[in-house]
Formats: C-alpha cells, structure tokens, sequence
C-alpha cells in the first residue's frame, strides 16, 4: 500500500517545486493531525496511506535538512507507531493465505481443517477454511453483537466484557465459558481492519497486547485462563458467486502439556463448534424479526455500513 501511495506521488515529481517553497514542517504536522483523526475510528489503512504520502514527500530527492527534519518528526511521533504497529499486525495475515505444514484433519464439500501440534506442547495451531452461504454483514453480527452471545452460544457463562470502551473495530474483550466442567477465561485484543479496494476483512484476537491504560482481571483461582492468537480472512465471493470464505489461522495455548491424541481431539471439536456456530449465527442475521437481524438494520456504530462497502467490491474483482 505504502509503495502505491508512494508511485503516486513519484508520478508528480516532473513537476519539480523548490524545498524552499514547501512547508514541510506543515505536511507533517498535517498528517500526524489527519492520522490521529482517522485512528480514532481505528482506520489503519487511511492513516497508513496519509502518513506514508507526507513521509515520501517529505524524504523525496529534493526535500533538504528541513524535509529530513521533518520526515524525523513523523516517524517519532507515537501515532506513527501505533499506526505502524497495527499496519504490521494487518500485514501478518498474509501468513494465513500461505502453504504451511500443518497435517489435514478432515475436508468436506464446503470446509477443511489443519492442525499442527508438538508432542509435550502446551499449544496448538489449527486452520479453518470454510465456505459460508451468507453475507459478510450477517457473517459479522452474531460476533460484533457482543451482549448477545449467550443467547445462541450457551457455552459462554455471561455477555462478553469490554475492557474499555469499544469502536466497531477495536476492542478488548474478556469471555468466560465452560468446557466440560472447566470455567474457561480468554482476554484479547480485537483488531478489524476493512480493505474496501479488494474486498476483505482482516479480524485478529490476541492476547498478547500492550496493556497501558486497561484494568486487566485478576486470575480466577477456580478457572483457567487460556491465550489466544487468531488470524481471521472474511472474504466475499466474487463475481457472480454469493457468500462468504473465511481462512481462520488460530493459535492456543492450553497453559499445560496436552497429549498429541487429545488435543487433535479439542481442536477437531473447537473448530467444528466455532464453524456450526458462525453458520447458526449467520442464519439468525439473516432471519427478519431477529434481534441479530434487527441490529443490522438499525446500524448504530455504523459497522454494517463499512461492511457493505467491502462486500461491494468482491463483484469488480
């Protein structure tokens, strides 16, 4: 992204201006502003593109000392980071698109699962691909509508807890769960970030997280708290194709060593429950008088409308 930015400004440098007439110390200042702007509705991509444009201009070939001044200011800046940072973890998703050695565990008509584990491990990795006969917005309701969790996934003991106030696409979520007679607790990160150009959506929950600001519980001493590292890629079908494809590369720590028969056992199951419950989800969204379905609608946050624009370009491809 930053290198189109970049060939885009390049393709105007005919038009040579003077450093001496530019204001660098400005663009910066601008683009550190707009970038703040944008990341307060936790948009990556725009503050990444506004931020690398300011920093090509400022580093161009014509810039001077007050252009690598400046360009030093954008990258000190901690919003360049933070918007670095998040650039980054969108980045890494890439990961779930390449071949790996992980073993197949099943296949069907419309899904696969992948598992890889180490003997004496205290984790494992598995990937979901999968094939849902549903939008992305019905797809994304059951699991943006938080509160509502319990009602189709009784599995989870309370209503997801936000840790600081939510955006659409950024929170911090605590769950608790039971499994078998295990209380089950997961704390994590949710990142969404929308590319509206090609038409997907990059969802990752981890709980490895930078924690200034946020008021982490204590340990339960009757349950067990689980690490989670999940890499979701919601993509409409495109062309005539209708439906979503989800690739869910997930890492998990169980938080002791697990025999390698058992956890094939828990990760056949936990991917096969996450997927019926996503297909049972995605039903009650697209079931009118529904409170899933009614939420859609209603739209409060403003998160099915970006939805819409990333399922509209599938169609282009």
């Amino acid at each position: 992204r930053a290198a189109e930015v970049a060939g885009a400004t390049t393709a105007l440098a005919g038009l040579h201006v003077p450093a001496r007439l530019h204001n660098f110390s400005k663009v910066a200042s601008n683009a550190l502003k707009e970038a703040e702007k944008l990341m307060d509705e936790f948009s990556v991509l725009e503050a990444e593109a506004v931020l690398s444009k300011a920093l090509h201009k400022c580093e161009g070939s014509h810039s001077g000392p007050r252009g690598a001044a400046a360009a030093a200011k954008l990258r000190e800046a901690p919003i360049f980071s933070k918007v670095s940072g998040y650039g980054t973890l969108y980045d890494s998703s890439r990961s779930s698109l390449m071949p790996s050695d992980m073993e197949l565990a099943w296949k069907r008509d419309d899904a696969e699962l992948y598992i890889r584990s180490a003997t004496g491990a205290s984790w494992f990795e598995y990937r979901l691909v999968a094939h849902i006969d549903a939008p992305l917005r019905s797809c994304l309701a059951p699991l943006h509508e938080r509160d509502l969790i319990r009602e189709y996934q009784p599995i989870f003991l309370e209503p997801h807890q936000d840790l600081m106030p939510p955006q659409p696409n950024h929170a911090m979520v605590r769950t608790l769960s039971r499994i078998m007679s295990l209380k089950i607790e997961t704390i994590f990160e949710l990142v969404r970030v929308a590319n509206r150009d090609f038409g997907f959506l990059v969802e990752i929950a981890r709980s490895d997280f930078p924690i200034e600001g946020i008021s982490m519980p204590d340990l339960p001493w009757w349950g067990r708290r689980i690490e989670v590292s999940t890499r979701n890629i919601w993509m409409p079908q495109g062309g005539k194709e209708k439906g979503t494809v989800l690739i869910s590369n997930a890492r998990v720590g169980t938080g002791a060593p697990i025999p390698t028969s058992i956890i094939r056992f828990i990760a056949n199951q936990l991917a096969n429950t996450i997927l019926s419950n996503i297909r049972k989800g995605a039903d009650l969204a697209l079931t009118p008088g529904s409170r899933w379905h009614d939420r859609v609608n209603k739209d409060v946050d403003g998160f099915y409308k970006d939805l819409a624009a990333v399922e509209a370009a599938p169609p282009e491809r």
